[in-house]
């Protein structure tokens, strides 16, 4: 080990190089692995952690809910138990079909991001998740992570209590041990959260791009199994956390992800925030202004927290 963070890519059946995996196109001062259920064909120089058997017999009897939809959680648990077991203080779990990392957010009604072009833009994920360390450090928080790009842009706040998924840091002494086997792994994970009264926090200005299913028809990874599940996909949370989470078919969309007669399926989540407390506001403060005026622009802003 030569740090306190593990960058563990989360990845399996989705053989190739860094074309398939984009993820693996970053750069990262800690130490990275990928962590597969089945990396056949992988062509890659990020060491590979396959999940031994023994522990996939394990989740398969006290995690797992579903036959076709357990892999990539199963993934997620071993990474914890990995980082724990070699002495890791922070896990940053990525999916391996991340494009882009970006800053973004909204000032007087003008809209301000990072671009390909941006000066000193290959430095930007390392960091963003060294910023994700002193978040952990600095408030109660279990996980942090950012958003998709395309869900709203933030203004003044910069952190707030929300899901994250896809890119994020967990402090592995705050945390339960394994994400439920199911489609709403995230989701599950975040409730399990709540009822330890461990927050989990978005930082609202970053955010990241994959590569988009129904653009480019991409079943690879877990994707098959989610076009195929249909409303089965929110079966298990609706029986686990009914009081919060329900599920259903809506054409709810907009742009080109809005198409006449076409529904999809959505869930709904009922809100709730456990609260976060902030040991040190003024340093957090400082350093997102540090990160915006590197990357996004000189214009100096007045941020807040947001609970």
């Amino acid at each position: 080990m030569t740090s306190n963070v593990l960058i563990a890519e989360i990845s399996g059946k989705r053989p190739g190089t860094v074309k398939e995996r984009p993820t693996e196109k970053f750069k990262f001062d800690w130490d990275k692995v990928i962590i597969s259920n089945n990396s056949d064909g992988y062509d890659t120089d990020w060491p590979i952690i396959n999940v031994p058997q023994d522990y996939q017999e394990w989740y398969k009897q006290h995690a797992k809910m579903s036959d076709s939809a357990y892999y990539a959680p199963m993934n997620r648990s071993y990474a914890i138990k990995y980082a724990r077991e070699h002495g890791y203080k922070y896990l940053v779990q990525l999916d391996d079909n991340i494009i882009t990392f970006n800053i973004r957010y909204a000032i007087d009604d003008r809209s301000y991001t990072t671009l390909a072009s941006t000066p000193h833009i290959e430095e930007l994920p390392q960091d963003m998740f060294k910023y994700f360390e002193l978040v952990l450090d600095n408030t109660n928080a279990g996980i942090v992570g950012m958003t998709l790009a395309g869900a709203s842009l933030p203004g003044s706040d910069f952190l707030r209590e929300r899901y994250v998924y896809s890119a994020f840091m967990l402090k592995l002494d705050s945390i339960p041990d394994y994400y439920q086997g199911d489609f709403e792994d995230d989701i599950e994970f975040r409730l399990k959260l709540k009822q330890m009264q461990v927050p989990s926090v978005m930082v609202c200005p970053f955010q990241y791009t994959k590569t988009a299913q129904s653009t480019k028809n991409d079943l690879t990874g877990n994707r098959a199994a989610y076009k195929d599940a249909g409303l089965k996909r929110g079966e298990h949370m609706s029986k686990l956390y009914g009081d919060i989470y329900s599920r259903g078919w809506s054409s709810r969309g907009s742009g080109t992800k809005r198409k006449a007669g076409v529904k999809k399926f959505r869930h709904k989540i009922k809100p709730f925030k456990v609260g976060v407390r902030i040991q040190n506001l003024k340093l957090l403060e400082d350093e997102m202004l540090k990160m915006l005026s590197k990357y996004a622009t000189k214009r100096s802003t007045q941020i807040k927290y947001s609970d």
